[in-house]
């Protein structure tokens, strides 16, 4: 079905290969909307922010692009090395941010780094 399709991204005439959002992408433009996305999401490289962050949709985006690009790496015959191992890379990060929304200590307004101490206090408090 998106073998007769184009990407749509830009003035890109490539094949698709799959779709993101919704949208038709050729494999070089799924790879960079998957980085620029992951980017965004992944609180590591957020700093303490009290703006409200929809977990239901950044759930919803890792799970369609870890499931897209896993769908990609074991249909797509002619993938070189460095297709498959970025294919591979975002497999990993999409697993290490499921893991991370899932965490009981995140919440909206909280960061990593405080995360990481409540879980060194509840460790100490335990030991007890």
């Amino acid at each position: 079905m998106l073998a007769k399709r184009n990407c749509r991204m830009g003035s890109c005439g490539g094949s698709a290969i799959t779709a993101l959002d919704h949208q038709a992408l050729c494999l070089k433009h799924f790879l960079l909307c998957c980085y620029e996305r992951l980017e965004g999401l992944d609180p590591r490289g957020r700093k303490f922010s009290a703006e409200p962050v929809d977990v239901v949709s950044m759930r919803a985006f890792v799970e369609e692009c870890s499931r897209k690009a896993l769908d990609v790496s074991l249909q797509s015959k002619n993938l070189n090395n460095l297709e498959r191992g970025r294919l591979l890379d975002i497999l990993l990060w999409a697993g290490e941010l499921f893991l991370l929304l899932r965490a009981p200590c995140l919440t909206l307004a909280q960061s990593l780094a405080s995360c990481e101490g409540q879980l060194a206090v509840r460790a100490a408090s335990q030991s007890f």
